[in-house]
């Protein structure tokens, strides 16, 4: 019997409701097939499910993520997934975080929402703080170990976090939910639904939501608001559906100040934080003379306050020239989606799935600059030119600070369409072509201040609000001009067989990307300073050297290296002589096979294999011949048991990957831009475990428990003969251990939720040299139901996060080392203090 699945991907199963959900329609469908030949019950247990599956797959329901904080980032919620970790930047979700899955980094997971990618298509990186509100979220499926064989990435080399919109009622209600917490946080979020209002079955919602609260440490602001529209329209009577969506998303946010290795030491004191020991010749590669340093988390209260009270400035007294004041420490962003989703019946064994969505993204992660007025680049092509009075005082003599943040433009066009074959009810072939273009437009128009030291325009001088600023020939200044193209054309095939009375499910499948980055900057002369700034001044002085052309094609950019006038020698220059074009292209055949076998109808056994490519991110191909351009290539094993009843759903599994060309990237905040460096080869295992029972029906209770090994297998070159001793080396910001659990009880009106988590000692660096301790969160849910009063689907819910007030240090931004590396070394997320906050959901 044929399953109806709805929504991202899906529609609602006539014999099986629920059944478990992957990217696409078509990947939708498949995976249901699958589970439909499980047979399994599909109930959740606490708000938790592991579907049968060739692969190794956790689901985790609208039940368990409205438990959270309203509000709050549904990555949040993924903390209960063995082998998930994500740090959250603070406690409501708004400011970012970082998620790991088996090892792998947020720019190798594969985020979709209904099916789409969301990762970023330059550098692949998630933000998590401007994902969908939790109320919208049906489920969200986490895939451990491979991609599907549609998954529109370019850098996923393994796991999958997908989830889906709520399906509109067939009846006509409304919800609303109001919250106030700590840091003077409120929220409002409120959502109509429609109801069937047409013959033809048409039913549709719409919501919105507001947000605000103050940063836990330091001053400035955060708020977030959203809407969203969603209409389905049903097809005949057999499960066919068009469904149309969109999304809207405002992020108006305040950084916090990460301290780094250095700063801690020095808020700390040094004999607290030691300074990182080396050998007796004091060579910071050739071995330690001692262990590695720990960042300790047991401070004095002092020495917390120390900690805590490292940020950004609160005001800038006129003239502003503070570059660490608060109000340029920004990250602005607005995005928003169009999605079609849509299921075509063609005969009784040919089933066509399109797809289809644009998503549009205008952020920057602000930043300002301070420009002498009687500089070069404030003259321009004007060399006899006094400079440019930006102040207004009557003179060329001050240096006038300005807003200078790095914008990023995208318009993203995606399209996955595939078509199903019965070759009979055993056997199914499914082939399936998808196509993703994003299109970049990266600039850093410069814009002025107010005279409290704020933007104008929190993107800069982007338009005449936001007060471009111009040189004395009337250039105006900014960090960078240039567009790129991520183009993604995959062509896969995927065979789903089933033996052995059904009880054996064989899965084989087949992709081939091909990727290709078309890039050009616009600058008419580029000068390579950190974020490559555009300028009219003259590159050379009198008498010095023509520099070198760039080539025939101008494919590959030109790199002179800055130097200063050494009595005879010519004056050298670090310029980037624009435009120039580049183009690159990578492809590869990935293969994958998975299987799934019932021993009775509770038990089961599943393995899989799959093949990844992580293609170089955008950003690090502007900066060749200075990185070798290499794709990260991944072989990924799974394999695992299964335990599915009405009251136990239970999972283990071992799996290995390895990696060739392992790309690690961090944050450089100074900059505003992610840095990465290739570590080589890496070799990875682990195994995770899960269960969740209800024993009674007053409680449920669910345990995890993962292991992760990561091993370096060379050093990494640094330049000029040097390497670091990276080989045997774990790889940075991946706990070994992790353990966690929740219960959840039962008692009338009343239900009590407890979860925990404890999470190993981390490094931050490549060498091992820095060590994060291990920390323990607990948080808790309290909800009394008004049922009893009368009020039907209404309660009040109360949220404690971080109960015991542990100091912790969440997201990491790494560094190859700390020693000797003083002007770059790894910083620190200080973790969020315990956060109570209070709500309120009616519906009717």
């Amino acid at each position: 019997m044929r399953n109806q699945l709805l929504a991202g991907a899906a529609f609602a199963a006539l014999a099986l409701p629920g059944a478990a959900f992957a990217q696409s329609t078509g990947s939708s469908e498949v995976e249901n097939d699958i589970v439909v030949v499980a047979q399994r019950s599909d109930s959740s247990v606490n708000g938790i499910k592991i579907p049968e599956s060739t692969k190794a797959r956790q689901i985790i329901t609208n039940e368990l993520i409205n438990r959270g904080a309203p509000g709050n980032t549904l990555l949040q919620s993924l903390n209960i997934v063995p082998g998930v970790n994500f740090t959250n930047n603070d406690p409501y979700g708004s400011s970012g975080g970082n998620i790991r899955i088996r090892g792998f980094d947020g720019s190798r997971i594969s985020l979709t929402f209904d099916g789409f990618p969301l990762n970023d298509s330059g550098n692949y990186s998630i933000y998590s703080n401007q994902q969908l509100d939790p109320e919208l979220v049906d489920e969200v499926n986490v895939n451990l170990g491979t991609t599907d064989i549609d998954s529109p990435t370019a850098s996923a080399s393994g796991g999958t976090i997908n989830y889906k919109t709520i399906v509109p009622s067939d009846t006509l209600s409304a919800s609303a939910t109001a919250a106030y917490g700590d840091n003077n946080y409120t929220r409002a979020f409120g959502l109509i639904q429609t109801g069937v209002f047409t013959s033809f079955g048409t039913k549709a919602f719409a919501s919105a939501s507001v947000a605000r609260n103050d940063k836990f440490k330091g001053p400035g602001e955060i708020s977030k608001q959203q809407f969203n529209l969603g209409i389905y329209q049903p097809i005949g009577s057999n499960g066919d559906f068009i469904r149309v969506s969109g999304n809207y998303n405002n992020n108006r946010n305040a950084f916090y100040r990460n301290p780094n290795v250095g700063d801690l030491r020095s808020l700390a004191g040094g004999a607290t934080i030691p300074a990182i020991p080396v050998n007796a010749a004091g060579t910071p590669f050739a071995g330690f003379a001692s262990a590695p340093i720990t960042i300790p988390t047991n401070l004095s209260q002092s020495q917390r306050d120390a900690v805590l009270g490292f940020e950004y400035a609160a005001i800038c007294t006129a003239p502003c020239t503070n570059t660490n004041y608060q109000g340029v420490r920004i990250n602005p962003s607005n995005t928003g989606s169009a999605r079609l989703n849509s299921r075509f019946t063609a005969t009784d064994k040919l089933t066509f799935f399109v797809d289809a969505s644009y998503q549009y993204t205008l952020a920057n992660g602000g930043g300002s600059s301070l420009l002498a007025e009687n500089s070069a680049r404030a003259k321009g092509s004007l060399v006899a030119s006094p400079g440019v009075d930006y102040n207004g005082d009557g003179d060329f003599n001050d240096s006038v600070l300005f807003y200078a943040p790095n914008n990023t433009n995208t318009n993203r066009y995606t399209a996955i369409a595939s078509a199903l074959y019965e070759l009979s009810d055993d056997h199914r072939v499914r082939v399936a072509y998808t196509y993703d273009n994003a299109q970049h437009r990266q600039t850093g128009e410069w814009g002025y201040l107010t005279p409290t030291g704020d933007p104008y325009s929190p993107f800069g001088g982007r338009t005449a609000a936001g007060r471009p600023v111009l040189t004395a020939d009337g250039f105006a200044l900014g960090q960078r001009d240039r567009k790129s193209v991520a183009l993604l054309n995959q062509i896969s095939g995927e065979y789903i067989g089933k033996f052995f009375d059904k009880k054996l499910t064989i899965q084989l499948g087949i992709r081939a990307p091909f990727f290709e980055r078309n890039l050009q900057t616009f600058c008419p002369i580029q000068a390579k300073d950190g974020f490559a700034y555009c300028t009219t001044q003259p590159i050379l002085a009198a008498g010095s050297p023509t520099p070198p052309a760039a080539g025939a094609n101008n494919s590959i950019p030109i790199y002179v290296t800055q130097g200063t006038n050494l009595g005879t020698a010519p004056l050298v220059y670090n310029q980037l002589y624009a435009p120039f074009k580049a183009n690159y292209k990578f492809s590869k055949v990935l293969p994958s096979a998975g299987f799934n076998f019932k021993f009775t109808d509770t038990l089961s056994a599943f393995g899989s294999y799959a093949q990844g490519l992580s293609a170089p991110r955008t950003d690090n191909l502007y900066r060749a011949p200075l990185l070798t351009i290499t794709p990260e290539t991944t072989d990924a094993f799974d394999l695992g048991f299964r335990y599915n009843s009405r009251f136990i759903q239970a999972s283990a599994a071992g799996w290995h990957i390895y990696y060739k060309n392992r790309i690690v990237t961090s944050y450089d905040f100074d900059q505003g831009i992610s840095i990465d460096r290739n570590i080589g080869s890496v070799d990875t295992w682990g195994a995770d475990v899960g269960v969740t029972i209800r024993p009674a029906q007053f409680v449920a209770l669910t345990g995890t428990a993962s292991y992760t090994s990561t091993n370096i297998l060379q050093n990494v070159p640094l330049g000029n003969g040097v390497f670091a001793p990276t080989a045997g080396k774990q790889v940075p910001e991946t706990p070994e251990w992790q353990f966690g659990g929740r219960a959840q009880f039962y008692a009338g009106p009343i239900e009590l939720g407890i979860q925990g988590k404890w999470v190993d000692k981390r490094y931050a660096t490549d060498v091992n040299d820095v060590i994060v301790p291990s920390y323990t969160l607990i948080d808790l849910d309290l909800r009394y139901k008004m049922t009893d009063l009368g009020f039907k689907k209404t309660y009040v819910q109360l949220n404690v996060q971080n109960l015991f007030d542990e100091f912790y240090y969440g997201s990491i931004s790494s560094q190859i080392n700390a020693v000797g590396n003083s002007s770059s070394q790894p910083s620190l997320t200080v973790g969020y203090g315990r956060t109570i906050t209070g709500s309120i959901h009616f519906e009717f």
